[in-house]
């Protein structure tokens, strides 16, 4: 079966890759190609940066606009937008505590504090570096492993993935800096919120209460935004001062770039965690930024900074969030199964244009796949220079009084809100959870924990389902094989260590 899956690459002779290659380079440099390029990169950065919407919907939005191109253009642009959304996504994370989508959660945890501190412009340099480092490294791995790893993307099957799930459940134990009781419970309160609407398996309603609105579900981007975004701007005009405070605005433009460079060994570990989770359809990015944050966190000495400004969490969140695409690529391209939301958009863009993917695409059309990590590598590589040249002067909007800025970011934030299914329940349900987001602030409740939980509890409860189905009833299936073996003693190493260090803080060292 192995040597099926690999035949279509092993036929590859030298002069095909290198004539592949040599056609998509000619395809994405040619002046009026590149342009486009340029003017999609610059679609996607926009876009990322508004609240909400992010790389799918980018996506979406351009598809018909490609229908005049062919198909190598057409995949070009869509890639280079792909490639924009992820780093603008975190320049609101980061300035605003407002995610410009799901997995920039993770930047701002960080990123946020550092900007309260004066330190916007140290934290975008260091988003910008470790988001074309880890684009660049996950690029670079799926280029050389193509051959041996979409074995690996089918090994993850319902037990593997359940597993996983429950593995990333586990960091909301150490997501931490506070109360170990309270975390569980706003991870007990994300448990709640995943659980309604209709059963993945069944199909049956729960916790619906008589609205059809909750038949799919909390929706995660309302819910984000009103437990950030909203509710850092209701504790702010509760202070009454600018973002940044009293606190001078440092450059931090070089310092940011030190920083980047001196913690290269954690851009490679982060950017391998992204890169590893993205292979796994259905993982997504967001799974791989908070387990990389987290990792970050664990084997770091200063763990306890993390959350309060710590240009690590920064670091680690950016890389894997950028190498995630290099990861995703194959099991998109490879097996013709998405890696995540935004590459079942592409997914789709490929068929619309004629092209199929799988196995065959690297016999009948290799250059494209080539088209796609040269469009992801100069779309990262431009986010990133824009990042660099722009990051002193967005720091300045930290100092703008917050009865300016507050207004502002809350019409953006609901629009945000509303655009991603043009449903005004979205939009209350931000407010909504605006309020709970400023409670749990308030008396030191940890609202990563809820976000973890929500989006990994639905994981683990269909994956569950489903390793049961398969054995008829025997759990037995859970437990057997090994790479859900390995998965186990991961998530039990995680708990040991959790607590061994909330033993450490109580009675010292």
């Amino acid at each position: 079966m192995t040597e099926l899956l690999l035949e279509p690459i092993v036929l590859q002779q030298t002069g095909d890759l290198w004539e592949a290659m040599l056609i998509a380079f000619d395809v994405v440099t040619d002046p009026y190609n590149f342009l486009l390029l340029l003017i999609s990169v610059a679609i996607g950065l926009i876009v990322g940066i508004l609240p909400g919407l992010g790389g799918p919907i980018a996506l979406a939005l351009l598809i018909p606009v490609t229908f005049q191109f062919d198909g190598n253009v057409a995949v070009m642009i869509l890639s280079g937008t792909l490639g924009a959304t992820a780093f603008g996504g975190s320049i609101t994370a980061i300035l605003l505590n407002t995610p410009g989508d799901a997995p920039n959660a993770a930047t701002l945890l960080d990123g946020y504090p550092m900007t309260r501190q004066g330190r916007g412009g140290e934290a975008l340099a260091a988003s910008a570096i470790s988001s074309a480092s880890g684009a660049f490294f996950g690029l670079a791995l799926l280029l050389i492993s193509i051959p041996f790893v979409r074995s690996l993307a089918l090994a993850f099957g319902s037990p593997e993935m359940f597993w996983l799930a429950i593995a990333g459940l586990t960091t909301v134990a150490l997501a931490t800096r506070g109360s170990v009781l309270t975390d569980l419970i706003a991870g007990a309160f994300g448990l709640m919120l995943a659980f309604h609407g209709l059963n993945p398996v069944t199909g049956t309603a729960r916790f619906t209460y008589g609205t059809t609105y909750l038949f799919d579900g909390i929706q995660l981007i309302p819910l984000i935004i009103g437990l950030f975004a909203i509710a850092e701007m209701i504790k702010l005009m509760g202070e009454q001062q600018s973002i940044a405070g009293d606190t001078k605005v440092a450059g931090g433009l070089m310092k940011g770039t030190r920083s980047v460079v001196s913690n290269w060994k954690l851009v490679g570990q982060s950017s391998i965690i992204g890169w590893i989770i993205g292979i796994i359809p259905g993982a997504g990015g967001t799974v791989a930024n908070f387990i990389s944050y987290m990792t970050a966190k664990q084997r770091s000495s200063e763990s306890s900074s993390f959350g309060e400004g710590n240009i690590k969490g920064v670091i680690a969140s950016e890389a894997a969030n950028d190498s995630k695409d290099g990861g995703s690529m194959i099991p998109t391209l490879g097996l013709g199964v998405p890696g995540s939301a935004s590459t079942a958009v592409l997914l789709g863009a490929f068929i619309i244009h004629g092209v199929t993917p799988g196995p065959l695409l690297f016999q009948e059309n290799l250059q494209l796949v080539f088209v796609v990590i040269f469009a992801l590598l100069i779309s990262n590589a431009l986010t990133s220079t824009i990042g660099l040249l722009t990051a002193n002067t967005l720091t300045k909007i930290t100092r703008i009084r917050i009865t300016t800025v507050a207004p502002i970011v809350v019409m953006i934030s609901l629009l945000g809100a509303f655009a991603i299914r043009g449903n005004i329940n979205d939009v209350v349900l931000a407010v909504g959870f605006g309020v709970i987001g400023a409670l749990m602030m308030k008396y030191g409740m940890s609202r990563v924990a809820v976000v973890v939980a929500l989006i990994l509890g639905p994981l683990a409860e269909q994956n569950f389902h489903r390793s049961l189905q398969v054995s008829q009833g025997d759990y037995a299936i859970l437990f057997t094989q090994p790479l859900s073996i390995a998965l186990i003693l991961i998530t039990v190493l995680m708990l040991a260590v959790s607590i061994y260090q909330s033993r450490r803080a109580i009675v010292g060292p």
